[in-house]
């Protein structure tokens, strides 16, 4: 598998809106509205990237940018390639590709979410002990090497 990163499209967003006909991704993330579209398009707060492999979308990563170190991650995998290692694979190649212009990456992890503890978990991602204010687990994950 070779992982290619692009930048979400507005011609992305049809299959992209088709993977939220699953209910468990829909339970997890927010569908993907043209607002939510503009917000990422523009940029400057979020940047979103479709991984690709043999040309076929098959992830979806967004990073809301903090500050000039720290971003907030969030990973959707195609609801029908869950379950094959797909989310690991596309988490390992964002840490060592675009993950790589941040110094700390979090994300925000719903204590029955094993699948997502799992990946952040393989990847090098601290989990931290106590739940948040909203009732999720904190994954951390602080890299070697910035650029």
């Amino acid at each position: 598998m070779q992982i290619i990163f692009r930048p979400l499209t507005r011609d992305d967003l049809p299959e992209l809106r088709t993977w939220f006909e699953d209910a468990e991704l829909s339970r997890r993330l927010s569908f993907p509205t043209d607002e939510w579209f503009a917000y990422v398009d523009a940029g400057a707060a979020a940047l979103c990237w479709m991984a690709l492999d043999a040309g076929k979308m098959f992830a979806v990563m967004q990073v809301d940018r903090e500050d000039s170190e720290r971003g907030y991650l969030d990973l959707a995998v195609r609801p029908d390639l869950r379950g094959q290692g797909f989310g690991t694979a596309v988490m390992r190649a964002f840490l060592s590709g675009p993950g790589r212009a941040y110094a700390i990456l979090e994300g925000r992890i719903e204590p029955d979410n094993v699948a997502s503890l799992a990946v952040s978990r393989r990847c090098g991602f601290e989990i931290l002990p106590e739940l948040d204010a909203d009732g999720l687990f904190p994954a951390i994950y602080r890299s070697s090497r910035k650029s």
